[in-house]
C-alpha cells in the first residue's frame, strides 16, 4: 500500500483527533522526565515533517499557482479586459474565490518567509544549545511545537481536490485549527517561562507567534474557501460567514494580543486583514462564480472596511501592547 493510499479522509481525520487526544499526555511525559538529547532530537523530526509535507506538490493552492504560471487565471484583472482569463480556471480552488469574502492578496503568503527561517532558526539553535535557558524552556514548548508541526502536515495531506465532498472539505479546516491551537500552547507557555526565568532569550518565540497569528486568519480563509466550494451553499451564507470572519480576527488580533502582550500576534493579524481588504480590490466577476454578483459586490465593498478597520484595530493593539 503506497503513501498515497493511505491519505484518504477517513484517516487523515482519525489521525488529527489522536493526536488531539494525546497532546496532554505527551506534555505530561515529555515535560517531566525527558532528557534534552529526546527534546531536541523531536523537535528537528516534526519539523522536518513539516517541511517535507509542505513541499509534496497537489495541495489546492499548488494547482491555482500552476495554472497562474500557465496564464489561466488572472485574479487582479477582469474577464472582460484581459485575454488571459478568457479560459476560465477550472480548479475547485480558483473558481471559489469569487465564492468568498475572505481571499487574501498573494502578497500576503509572503509572511511564511520569516516563519519557516525563524523556526528553522529556533530548531537549529536548540540542537547546539546547552546553556540554562534552553533547558527551561524545551521542556514546556516542545510537545505542542510537535503537535503543531504534525497538524500542519496533516493540514498539507488534507487541503487536496480529493478532499471536496461533504464533511471532507471541512478536515483541513481542522488541522489549521489544531496547528493554531497548539503555536497558541508553545506561545502561552514559552512566554511563561520567560517570565519565570529571565536567561531565556524571547526572540526563540517570536517566529512561531507570527506563526499562530497568521494560523489564526488562515483558518478563517479555509473556512470561508470550504464553504464556498459547496456549490449549494447560498449568497447569504457567504457573506454572513465572510463578514463574521472578519469581525472573528478582528477580536482574536486586539484581544489576545492585549492580553497576553504579544504585539506580534497583532501585526501579524494586521497583516492578514490588510491582504484580505487588498483581496477585495482585486475580486473579479465570474459566470462561473454561482453567487448573485450584484449583492456579493456590495457585500464585497463591506467586507473591505470590515477588513481594513480591522487591521487598524489590531496593529493598535499591537502597538499599546507594546508601551
Amino acid at each position: 500500500m503506497s503513501l498515497r493510499n493511505l491519505n484518504n479522509p477517513p484517516l487523515v481525520a482519525l489521525a488529527g483527533a489522536t493526536l488531539s487526544i494525546g497532546l496532554p499526555m505527551l506534555d505530561a511525559a515529555l515535560s517531566s522526565s525527558a532528557s534534552l538529547i529526546l527534546l531536541k532530537s523531536l523537535n528537528v523530526a516534526a519539523f522536518a515533517t513539516n517541511v517535507i509535507a509542505v513541499s509534496a506538490p497537489g495541495r489546492l493552492d499548488g494547482v491555482e499557482d500552476q495554472e497562474m504560471r500557465k496564464g489561466k487565471l488572472n485574479p487582479t484583472q477582469s474577464n472582460e479586459s484581459t485575454p488571459l482569463t478568457k479560459s476560465e480556471p477550472s480548479s475547485a480552488y480558483a473558481l471559489n474565490h469569487n465564492r468568498t469574502l475572505v481571499n487574501p492578496s498573494g502578497w500576503a503568503f509572503t509572511i511564511w518567509a520569516p516563519i519557516y527561517l525563524g523556526e528553522a532558526a529556533f530548531v537549529t539553535a536548540q540542537v547546539f544549545a546547552s546553556d540554562a535557558s534552553t533547558t527551561a524552556l524545551l521542556p514546556h514548548v516542545t510537545a505542542p511545537f510537535i503537535a503543531a508541526n504534525l497538524f500542519q502536515s496533516l493540514w498539507c495531506a488534507s487541503f487536496r481536490p480529493s478532499f471536496s465532498k461533504g464533511w471532507e472539505r471541512y478536515i483541513s479546516v481542522a488541522m489549521l485549527a489544531g496547528t493554531g491551537y497548539c503555536l497558541s500552547l508553545v506561545q502561552s507557555a514559552g512566554s511563561a517561562v520567560v517570565v519565570a526565568d529571565s536567561s531565556v532569550i524571547p526572540y526563540f518565540l517570536t517566529s512561531m507567534t507570527v506563526h499562530f497569528g497568521w494560523v489564526s486568519a488562515a483558518t478563517l480563509v479555509n473556512l470561508n474557501g470550504s464553504l464556498a466550494s459547496n456549490e449549494f451553499a447560498s449568497t447569504r451564507s457567504l457573506i454572513a460567514l465572510g463578514h463574521s470572519s472578519a469581525l472573528i480576527a478582528t477580536a482574536l488580533g486586539v484581544g489576545l494580543t492585549i492580553a497576553r502582550s504579544i504585539p506580534a500576534y497583532g501585526l501579524t493579524l494586521a497583516w492578514a486583514l490588510a491582504a484580505c481588504a487588498d483581496g477585495m480590490a482585486k475580486r473579479t466577476q465570474s459566470s462561473q462564480s454561482l453567487v448573485d454578483e450584484e449583492t456579493f459586490s456590495k457585500a464585497a465593498g463591506v467586507q473591505k472596511i470590515l477588513c481594513w478597520a480591522g487591521s487598524f484595530a489590531c496593529a493598535s493593539a499591537a502597538a499599546y501592547s507594546s508601551l
